[in-house]
């Protein structure tokens, strides 16, 4: 049996929603309905997040992205299409480049391919719980993150992406000849300001990756609000993407 929690939703080819760091599967709630319209849509919660287990003393995006690959041999699915957001598209690029048979699509959100002091400073600020305070969100954490030890779990949750994604010591670290080998049909998609996944590193991808599309989404930071305003625009255009795959 599968270790992740997970949602489901839809019927048809299968796509998977990974969340960005810190958060759940519910990260996708305003999406779900619009993409299980024409996809079997399967969200699920990573390791030590929400409601699956932490397995490990700390978390690697390797181990994240095992957990999903044996998600996929317990729902029977040999290949699907994947969204990943941040954090989530850190393991969705993992799984590309290891398992890549198992990948038809890609859409990497807000994540580049590789981390540095400069980029992982803007990381570490959101793992201080100052900064999900400051923008009222603490008590959603805390609420989401409740099976990971209680109330308080949440910080723990957001210190831990922290440290998988330190540039000393995380897998998630790439370079542009592993790039050349991803031929997937692949969306990059980021915001013009983010410090953390910076335009500069996400359009190496764009000419990179053989198959890329990129959409730059403009006033944007890592905070793009996919979630709100912008969310119908965001599945309008990364089911635009996914049509044109299927076409």
């Amino acid at each position: 049996m599968a270790t992740l929690h997970y949602t489901e939703a839809g019927q048809g080819e299968a796509l998977i929603l990974l969340h960005s760091g810190g958060m759940s599967g519910a990260e996708w709630t305003p999406q779900i309905p619009r993409f299980a319209r024409q996809f079997r849509v399967i969200a699920p919660d990573h390791l030590g997040h929400g409601r699956s287990p932490m397995i490990a003393d700390r978390l690697t995006v390797a181990d994240l992205g095992r957990a999903v690959l044996e998600l996929l041999d317990d729902l029977g699915l040999p290949q699907a299409s994947l969204v990943g957001s941040s954090l989530g598209g850190a393991v969705a690029l993992w799984l590309t480049v290891h398992h890549p048979d198992r990948v038809s699509t890609l859409a990497l959100y807000r994540v580049g391919y590789r981390k540095d002091p400069a980029t992982h400073a803007g990381t570490r600020s959101m793992a201080d719980p100052a900064y999900w305070r400051s923008v009222g969100l603490h008590g959603w954490l805390s609420a989401i993150h409740q099976p990971q030890g209680g109330p308080d779990a949440w910080q723990t949750v957001i210190q831990r992406v922290a440290e998988a994604l330190d540039p000393a010591t995380t897998d998630h670290a790439y370079d542009r000849a592993t790039l050349k080998h991803i031929v997937q049909p692949t969306l990059l998609i980021v915001g013009d300001r983010d410090p953390v996944a910076p335009l500069e590193q996400i359009l190496e991808m764009f000419q990179t990756m053989p198959n890329a599309g990129l959409w730059v989404i403009p006033y944007a930071t890592h905070v793009t609000a996919s979630n709100t305003w912008r969310a119908e625009s965001f599945v309008l255009e990364v089911l635009r993407f996914l049509r044109r795959r299927q076409s």
